[in-house]
């Protein structure tokens, strides 16, 4: 069996540590000249994804544990605490560990992807020449082209059927909510303090109306800080926050990366997969896509394992597609809000900070609205609906 997988990033790797664990080997094609550079990440995950994950996780590359945060709107905070919720840790050596033993061809930038035609499986043309796969594995990242090849061969293979709609069994409405990829912007420093940070186990989160997400401050230690943003224009705002927040010292590394939201109408097409930020495996709310990644690459492999690989789609989707696409719709709500009402929100959750202390879930952030129907918490149900119910038609057409 022969695979290549289109990228070397952390899912790229973990697809094929998890294939080499079964005995199928796999190779990557990589276009950076190493392993975990450029570093494209704001380095926090949680604690999950050295629980919850089947193939050995660098532990090593933690440099800090997370207990809870403040979150900030305006001159208005409130903390929550969450012992060991998450965990900082060192992208670059996160990355590099989990390529260790793997077969990566550097400096090797995917030209286009092919149907071959003398034999079965795809023709991947590289500025290194032509490679053979039966199995192509697209974890490309933001601007996949593995992914474009994918969608626009759905729609080749849709037209040709005579079907405007799609010849799977996904809804129109699912179909069409999916289409549309957002990109969003992000940037951070690396900033070593002149003074120390404390507590430097708790992050801040600073909310705004400005801004479709928030500004965040992650300690690695007392006087290393990531402080970024994703948001259009982030540089000037984040200098401006800097400035504001009267936050001084060297800023030792500057970090940016693209994030793809949305569902897409097809993550596998005739053993061709999408994997990770390639298949907008991503929180909406939050734009970490490290743990839906590694997830997607476990129900991949058992897939492939299987040989039934046709089935990847439908087994992620109906693990994760219900909580992406609740996400996006209360992503794009919040984007539209009023000023006044993100403020409402803020105070919600301020007013409402020791339920959420109990029962929010790093990595799986519609768990919160299951507990409000289970334990009956009425007056925040109450609370979000006279708030959201103002923007009703945004939710359902969003």
């Amino acid at each position: 069996m022969e695979i290549v997988i289109v990228g070397a990033g952390p899912v790229g790797c973990y697809t094929a540590q998890l294939l080499l664990k079964y005995g199928i080997k796999a190779k990557l094609i990589e276009e950076h000249q190493e392993v975990g550079k450029p570093v494209q990440c704001a380095g926090i995950v949680g604690k999950q994804v050295f629980e919850d994950t089947r193939g050995e996780i660098p532990k090593s590359s933690i440099i800090n544990q997370i207990n809870g945060a403040f979150f900030f709107y305006g001159k208005d905070n409130f903390q929550i605490k969450r012992e060991g919720v998450a965990l900082v840790i060192n992208r670059e050596k996160f990355d590099k560990e989990l390529s260790h033993n793997l077969d990566i061809e550097f400096k090797t930038r995917l030209l286009s992807l092919e149907k071959d035609r003398k034999r079965e499986g795809y023709l991947l043309k590289t500025n290194k020449g032509d490679l053979h796969a039966e199995i192509v594995i697209g974890a490309d990242g933001a601007k996949s082209r593995v992914r474009r090849f994918v969608l626009q061969e759905e729609s080749r293979l849709r037209e040709a059927s005579g079907d405007k709609k799609t010849n799977s069994q996904e809804s129109n409405q699912e179909r069409d909510f999916g289409k549309k990829i957002d990109y969003y912007s992000g940037w951070q420093y690396r900033i070593k303090l002149e003074k120390p940070f404390t507590p430097k186990e708790f992050v801040q989160v600073y909310m705004s109306e400005e801004i479709p997400f928030f500004i965040w401050v992650i300690p690695e230690d007392e006087y290393i800080a990531r402080i970024g943003i994703i948001s259009r224009d982030n540089r000037k705002k984040l200098n401006q926050f800097l400035k504001e927040e009267k936050i001084e010292g060297e800023i030792i590394e500057k970090i940016y990366g693209i994030i793809p939201l949305g569902l897409l109408p097809r993550i596998y097409l005739e053993k061709v997969a999408l994997v990770g930020d390639a298949a907008c495996q991503i929180k909406p709310l939050t734009g970490g896509g490290i743990y839906y990644g590694l997830k997607a690459a476990e129900i991949l492999v058992d897939c492939i394992r299987e040989n039934r690989l046709a089935e990847y789609e439908m087994r992620w989707k109906k693990r994760y597609s219900k909580e992406i696409r609740s996400a996006l719709r209360l992503r794009k709500v919040y984007e539209r809000l009023q000023p006044y009402e993100s403020k409402e929100i803020f105070k919600l959750f301020k007013k409402n900070a020791y339920f959420i202390e109990e029962v929010a879930n790093f990595e799986n952030h519609s768990e919160i609205f299951k507990e409000v129907f289970k334990i009956k918490r009425w007056k925040l149900f109450m609370g979000a609906i006279k708030i959201l119910g103002r923007n009703l038609n945004r939710i359902i057409f969003a």
